[in-house]
């Protein structure tokens, strides 16, 4: 019989297959300092591509294994996060991709089996992110992207008993301000803002 536990602004489901296992991981994060990201260029004139990114990244936690009997994890952050970047990118060759992320907590479990998975993430000031470019004169294809998140967690591999606990009592910013033009490929621009996510799969 398998149990999943969740309370979250954004929350999903689960089950699993059985399996003995000894391992015990426990992660502990607190950070209360702020975190800031910060990138200002001028590009001009590049026969290949362009890739610009400002990413402020309060606590992260990544694991990955086989079998596990009891996988913890704990981030709590209350500081400040912002990535900023402002950029003049112009006549280049390949594509240009721009991306500012602002992240609070995050964690990525990846494992084959575990008895007991329980995640618990706390944010409590505000992520932001900031894009501002021109570009222009690029042949190929453009992507700009400025995401915000509190809490995001992502857990893979089959498990008896899966609690997520996520709270997020902070604004999520992500602002984009973009002037594009003369792009021989497509166009994408995103601004994400997220409180709480969670995906699970695998099971």
């Amino acid at each position: 019989m398998k149990l999943v536990y969740l309370m979250s602004a954004a929350a999903i489901l689960m089950a699993g297959n059985a399996q003995a296992a000894e391992s015990t991981v426990s992660n502990n994060q607190n950070n209360s300092a702020n975190i800031k990201a910060r990138i200002g260029a001028t590009i001009q004139g590049v026969n290949d591509s362009v890739s610009l990114t400002s990413a402020a990244i309060a606590n992260t936690m990544t694991l990955e294994g086989g079998q596990a009997d009891y996988l913890s994890n704990f981030q709590f952050f209350r500081g400040d996060s912002v990535a900023e970047l402002n950029g003049t990118i112009t006549n280049v060759s390949g594509d240009v991709n721009a991306t500012a992320a602002a992240i609070a907590n995050s964690a990525t479990i990846s494992v084959d089996y575990a008895r007991t998975i329980q995640n618990t993430q706390m944010a409590g000031v505000d992520p932001t992110a900031i894009l501002g470019a021109t570009i222009s004169g690029v042949s190929e294809n453009v992507e700009a992207t400025a995401a915000a998140i509190s809490n995001t967690a992502t857990i893979n591999g089959d498990f008896g008993y899966l609690g997520s606990y996520q709270v997020n009592g902070a604004a999520v910013n992500a602002i984009a301000g973009l002037n594009v033009s003369n792009v021989q490929g497509t166009v994408s621009v995103t601004a994400a803002a997220i409180g709480n996510t969670l995906t699970v799969k695998g099971f």
